[in-house]
């Protein structure tokens, strides 16, 4: 399946390895007292302890692997269960390596347990899963197919595990505790939840609740592992560890081999005895023996592999990076085949676009959402992932008085750290919907001009920080149908207060058709003016508040006249990667395509992503 293009670059910029603060020390001993982390409340422990009643050791023996109970076999050579081997398809020896029991465990990777619905222990399931080093101290990674239908389910992770009773020095099969996944915090692009799910993005994360004695995940087992970004030409790697419990057994496995690349896409290992159970196993470089960078998990193509011997997973590129960014920064997750944006059919149908901070964890955050206001009369919110791409859309509004909506942009009116939508109607009427969320909607109406013939004549608008030294998106600038331009500076919930000209009518300014606000040289300040012509130029007019717009202008071309942006029927700017930086733009085009350019500048607009293709 081939890779869409936007998601590859998504992450520019992105080293090969993120470095993290958190101690390299190893897992605390597991008979030194825990100490609890100070962030951990009474019910996310109370959750810990339920979790650790119904996980008795008997439970995780007889869980059975996601990808399919296998019928298993005894090995004269060695005494141990291995799954039957399939017909033909073996490579040579030399190419593999025995797989090595790891009896005592292994810190950062463990089982990853999914309770059945029904409580009935004989259908508990499970699959591998490995710590991932963040901020939170609390992520780990599994393979996306383990979790595909665990919605709604109670789910763990047991790093560590072994199988077995305690001895001397131990703490048992469960040494660094159970770890409850927080509910509804499960990371997996929404290409994998499709019908026909997408194998280049076969991995998830997850984030975990502290356990029962209240530690923080890297608290107990120590720093997690690197996630390490993959470049389609570097696939092949020498030393690469994989790890994973494989099912009948509950023991884990580990094998070191160097890779090969599959496909250009697919990362491939040979290591023996690698069967089900082992999916989400990670895949480690520099391994030390409890931690290394990691550059994969099991999945990907045939969901891991077909045989025993032969493992993948999918390339760790921009988009792993994308769902650990959402992961950290809690952002809301895809949710499954809505979550993507949906056809260019749908999108040609598109009439108006707008950006702000709507989204409880964008205003959280300081990222964007997009807002469409559709020909049917929906309206529709896209909370941003912090990512450069978008969670499930949200209905705001669907009401066919919407259909006369002429523009719509957005700002921060009210000053309190949350967007408005202001709306030109038709009519000449002039409105904003104060503190726009998922909750409150299009609940909170306050109009700032009745019905009148001068507003009919708007034909473009955005709100930015246009007047010099102010912190709010809360001025409006206007383009009028005879080239007028004009400033709103310090609009509120009581109106608009004053009117300065920018430039008198004139022939050149009637050809605008969108504007934005956007910070094209920094992220702090008064902003900068984004224009869309007609005939297909795009400019940047420089800091407006000091330099205007007439003879003092800055004015920087992003794209001459009679480029492919006469194509174009919407663009707006916005703050869909880095907190704060509103120079993403997003456009729609002819036929229904709807791109990003990310981290766009004064001097050239960012590369391509594709959101939606035609």
């Amino acid at each position: 399946m081939r890779r869409i293009a936007w998601a590859r670059a998504a992450a520019l910029g992105l080293c090969a390895a993120i470095p993290f603060t958190t101690p390299a020390s190893a897992a605390p001993p597991p008979g030194n007292p825990p100490k609890p982390s100070k962030t951990a409340t009474p019910e996310e422990i109370r959750q810990a302890r339920e979790a650790e009643r119904y996980w008795t050791p008997e439970r995780i023996r007889t869980a059975v692997p996601v990808d399919g109970t296998e019928s298993v076999q005894h090995s004269p050579e060695d005494g141990r269960q291995s799954a039957p081997k399939p017909p033909g398809g073996r490579q040579k020896r030399s190419l593999q390596e025995p797989s090595h029991a790891i009896d005592e465990g292994m810190a950062t990777v463990g089982v990853f347990l999914i309770r059945n619905d029904k409580d009935e222990a004989t259908a508990n399931q499970f699959c591998t899963a490995a710590s991932v080093a963040s901020p939170t101290k609390s992520l780990a990674i599994t393979a996306a197919h383990c979790l595909k239908r665990a919605s709604g389910r109670n789910i763990a992770f047991v790093p560590g595990y072994r199988a077995g009773g305690s001895s001397a020095g131990q703490a048992g099969e469960t040494p660094y505790g159970i770890f409850p996944v927080k509910p509804g915090k499960i990371w997996i692009d929404s290409r994998y939840l499709r019908g026909t799910p997408d194998d280049d993005v076969d991995f998830a994360f997850l984030r975990v609740g502290p356990n029962a004695q209240g530690q923080l995940l890297e608290d107990a087992t120590g720093r997690g592992n690197t996630l390490t970004k993959v470049n389609s030409a570097n696939l092949a790697r020498p030393g690469i560890t994989v790890a994973g419990y494989p099912g009948g057994q509950k023991t884990p496995l580990r094998c070191t081999n160097n890779t090969t690349a599959f496909q250009g896409r697919f990362m491939e290992i040979k290591c023996d005895g690698f069967r089900a159970g082992v999916s989400g196993g990670p895949f480690l470089e520099n391994f030390d023996g409890t931690r290394g960078n990691l550059v994969g998990v099991i999945g990907g193509y045939k969901t891991g592999g077909a045989y025993d011997h032969t493992s993948y997973t999918s390339q760790f590129d921009d988009d792993v990076f994308r769902l650990y960014h959402q992961a950290v920064s809690d952002s809301p997750a895809d949710t499954g085949s809505g979550a993507s944006m949906g056809s260019s059919g749908t999108w040609s149908h598109a009439r108006g676009m707008t950006t702000g901070r709507f989204h409880t964890a964008s205003v959280r955050n300081n990222t964007s959402d997009l807002i469409v206001r559709w020909s049917d009369g929906e309206v529709s919110l896209y909370p941003g992932n912090g990512r450069y791409g978008f969670g499930k859309d949200i209905r705001l509004a669907k009401d066919k008085t919407w259909k006369q909506a002429q523009q719509i942009t957005a700002g921060d009116f009210t000053g309190n750290g949350s967007y408005d939508l202001l709306v030109r109607w038709a009519n000449g009427r002039v409105t904003v919907y104060q503190d726009v969320n998922e909750t409150n909607k299009l609940k909170n109406a306050v109009q700032l001009r009745g019905p009148n013939g001068t507003w009919t004549h708007a034909v473009a608008m955005t709100a930015g920080r246009f007047c010099g030294g102010n912190t709010r998106s809360d001025d409006l600038a206007v383009v009028w149908s005879d080239g007028e331009v004009t400033l709103y500076p310090n609009i509120d919930a009581k109106g608009m207060h004053g009117e300065r000209q920018l430039m008198p009518p004139n022939h050149t300014w009637s050809y605008a058709r969108d504007l934005a606000a956007g910070n094209f040289r920094s992220p702090t300040g008064d902003q900068d003016l984004f224009v869309r012509w007609v005939d297909g130029e795009v400019t940047a007019y420089e800091d407006i508040a000091r330099n205007g717009i007439g003879k003092r202008r800055k004015e920087h071309r992003l794209r001459p006249d009679g480029s492919p942006w006469r194509k174009a029927t919407l663009a707006t700017v916005g703050a869909f990667g880095s907190p704060g930086r509103q120079d993403d733009i997003v456009t729609l085009w002819t036929g229904g395509k709807l791109t990003l350019r990310p981290d766009s500048t004064t001097a050239s607009m960012g590369p391509e992503h594709i959101l939606v293709s035609q």
